[in-house]
């Protein structure tokens, strides 16, 4: 999907420990914008340098109204153990098969291996419309929270 389009649906298993899910509906319903991240695996080096600066900056995506949720293929215990040893303020939610990241286009397919989500960041405002697009994440994983701040205040 691109920018200015309203944002794929969608109702996921959340890494809250509690079994329940998490839906765009749910995200949207508090009136903030919601940076929804996918990220190939928990636990692998570039995923958790990448949620660690989110976690760092939390307060600034706090201060601009915005929330963080990962989204990932991995199960929602495996993403629940990533949140809780990482000390992550935030949640994940957990693609099971990669329908979710195939319709925001960052699924990837590895023959042998099977599906997983591509590190890409999608900015979603209180409306549930896409408003930015992040698709060059891998090279830039040290920097990307800082890039997504920069944007998120330029539309927020």
């Amino acid at each position: 999907p691109e920018a200015g389009k309203k944002a794929p649906d969608f109702e996921l298993p959340n890494s809250r420990g509690d079994g329940t899910t998490t839906s765009l509906a749910d995200l949207t319903r508090g009136g903030r914008w919601t940076v929804l991240y996918f990220y190939p695996g928990a636990f692998t080096k570039g995923c958790t340098l990448e949620a660690r600066n989110f976690q760092q900056d939390i307060d600034q995506y706090r201060k601009l109204n915005a929330q963080i949720v990962g989204v990932s293929v991995d199960s929602p215990e495996k993403n629940a153990q990533f949140c809780s040893s990482e000390g992550l303020d935030f949640y994940m939610l957990s693609d099971d098969g990669g329908e979710i990241s195939k319709a925001y286009g960052s699924a990837l397919r590895v023959p042998g291996i099977g599906t997983f989500s591509n590190r890409q960041t999608y900015l979603i405002d209180p409306n549930g419309n896409l408003q930015y697009v992040f698709t060059d994440v891998e090279s830039r994983v040290a920097r990307h929270s800082e890039e997504v701040l920069e944007k998120l205040k330029e539309l927020a």
